[in-house]
């Protein structure tokens, strides 16, 4: 586990992901591909922060080092960009393999389609859009949602670049924060109001990004999230917080579901602003990060004292990237192989998408734990027996 992170955060992270998962299921349990986002439903009005608190745990978890902008830059390309690149490839190699063996018969025109997923996910799918690509050619759905999900990688690689150029300079003055953060909040205004509220490589949500992470850099400094309860009252007061912050961003969704009719507020699915809201979205994305990350963040420091669940959740958040890369691939496998591509049960057929793909994923985990686990313990006994026969390197 990092260092910097604390047993609530990683069982935080795990119940986020475990709701991502299920929104990706929840996705395909409509007739219709990418129905879910045109219509309101509650448990997006209660969870829409997913995304803007993985950003916001990643401004919180930076702490000032003697590393050089150029090193900084680089150890963070080693982090996103590596497993992006492993994730688009085993990602397509596995989905394209699921289809040609379980889902068609024509070899031919499944090749034609996984080749029309790689291109329009290589464009983006906003430019795809714009292109008219995504109108004349069919793709696979569930190759189309594994790739794109990588979003999020190179989305926080180039907000991590701008991060390390203004972090220090924000972190030491809230005058500077503030005037930062107004500029980039009216920079993603503008973009989302008059250019489009999905641009290609999700470009108007990146100011958006950026703001979040300085400011939870800055918040970091005065231990926002793990402030220490000393008595009832202090308890009571956390309680009280972490449902009023709830209540806000419920109450923001539903009154702007029934006055203005959106449906994705302040959740940026894949980078995306609502269409309703435009550009006045940024803001309310910017807003849920942070009453979000509090909220689940508390909830969490309180479920870890469940054993079973909150040791669960912790050892999920643990292995978040794992899950948050690969769930595609047991998402097109359930469906294909148990599923058959069929709804049975509606959405109800969503949970039982999601149980079966924790499973494999823990699992896959599990698995993977062993091997490197027994891989550094031979790395470690060889280490030891090279200082008994070599002492002086001692």
């Amino acid at each position: 586990m990092n260092q910097h992170r604390t047993v609530a955060q990683d069982a935080a992270k795990g119940l986020m992901i475990i709701s991502v998962i299920f929104f990706h299921c929840y996705l395909v349990t409509f007739a219709i591909p990418g129905e879910a986002l045109t219509k309101f439903n509650i448990l997006g009005a209660l969870f829409p922060f997913l995304l803007s608190s993985f950003f916001f745990y990643a401004g919180y978890n930076y702490k000032p080092n003697e590393r050089t902008f150029k090193q900084n830059v680089a150890r963070r390309a080693k982090q996103l960009l590596l497993p992006l690149v492993f994730a688009f490839i085993i990602s397509t190699v596995l989905i394209s393999a699921i289809e040609l063996a379980f889902n068609h018969s024509d070899i031919k025109g499944t090749f034609t389609l996984i080749g029309n997923t790689l291109l329009y996910s290589l464009m983006s799918e906003p430019l795809a859009i714009i292109s008219g690509f995504a109108q004349t050619h069919g793709v696979v759905y569930e190759l189309v949602i594994a790739l794109g999900l990588l979003w999020f990688l190179y989305a926080l690689f180039i907000c991590s670049i701008f991060f390390y150029l203004l972090v220090k300079h924000t972190n030491k003055s809230l005058p500077t924060l503030i005037s930062v953060d107004v500029v980039l909040l009216l920079i993603a205004f503008c973009l989302g109001q008059f250019v489009g509220v999905y641009l290609p490589y999700t470009v108007q949500s990146y100011p958006v990004i950026l703001a979040i992470m300085l400011t939870a850099a800055y918040l970091r400094q005065y231990n926002f999230l793990n402030r220490k309860v000393v008595s009832k009252k202090d308890s009571l007061l956390k309680g009280i917080n972490m449902l009023i912050a709830e209540g806000i961003i419920f109450g923001t969704c539903f009154l702007c579901n029934r006055l203005f009719g959106s449906t994705l507020t302040g959740s940026l699915p894949g980078g995306k602003f609502d269409e309703v809201l435009r550009g006045f979205d940024a803001f309310i994305a910017f807003g849920f990060s942070i009453l979000g990350t509090y909220f689940i963040h508390t909830l969490c420091r309180l479920i870890k004292f469940i054993p079973v669940v909150g040791k669960s959740l912790q050892w999920i958040g643990n292995h978040s990237a794992i899950f948050y890369l690969f769930h595609p691939i047991f998402l097109d496998l359930t469906g294909v192989v148990i599923f058959q591509k069929k709804i049975v049960w509606g959405h109800v057929q969503a949970f039982f998408y999601v149980g079966i793909i924790v499973i494999l994923l823990t699992g896959v985990c599990f698995l993977f734990d062993l091997i490197f686990k027994k891989k550094h313990n031979n790395e470690r006994a060889v280490e030891q027996v090279r200082k008994i026969e070599d002492p002086e390197d001692i």
